[in-house]
C-alpha cells in the first residue's frame, strides 16, 4: 500500500476517534453507516430528530473530515464509504499492535 494511502487511512482513523466528541456528527455518521443508504440532510434530520441547521452543520464537518461523501447519483444526498472506514479501522488496529510491541 502506498504511503499516501496509509496516510489518508490514518487521518480517517483519527477523525473517527474524535467523532464521539461531536454528538450530531456521530449520530449522522453512525446512521449513514448503519443504514447503508444515501440520504439528504432533510431525511437525516427527520430520522434523527435534529434540526435541519444542526444536520447541515454536522454534514459539512463530516465532509470536511472525509468521513462522508456526496453521492454522484442522487442530487443532494450523502453516503458513507464502508470500505474506506473498514480500511481505516484496520490501519488503526495495525498501528496499535505495532506500537504495543506485540509483533509475532
Amino acid at each position: 500500500m502506498s504511503e499516501e494511502i496509509v496516510k489518508e487511512l490514518r487521518e480517517l482513523g483519527e477523525a473517527l476517534l474524535r467523532l464521539k466528541r461531536a454528538p450530531s456528527q456521530f449520530a449522522i455518521f453512525h446512521h449513514l453507516l448503519r443504514s447503508g443508504r444515501a440520504m439528504t440532510i432533510r431525511e437525516m434530520a427527520a430520522e434523527l430528530g435534529l434540526t435541519a441547521k444542526a444536520a447541515e452543520r454536522a454534514v459539512a464537518k463530516l465532509l470536511e473530515k472525509g468521513l462522508i461523501q456526496r453521492t454522484p447519483f442522487r442530487n443532494g444526498a450523502y453516503t458513507c464509504d464502508h470500505r474506506m472506514i473498514t480500511l481505516s479501522l484496520l490501519q488503526l488496529v495495525s498501528d496499535l499492535y505495532e506500537a504495543s510491541g506485540e509483533r509475532g
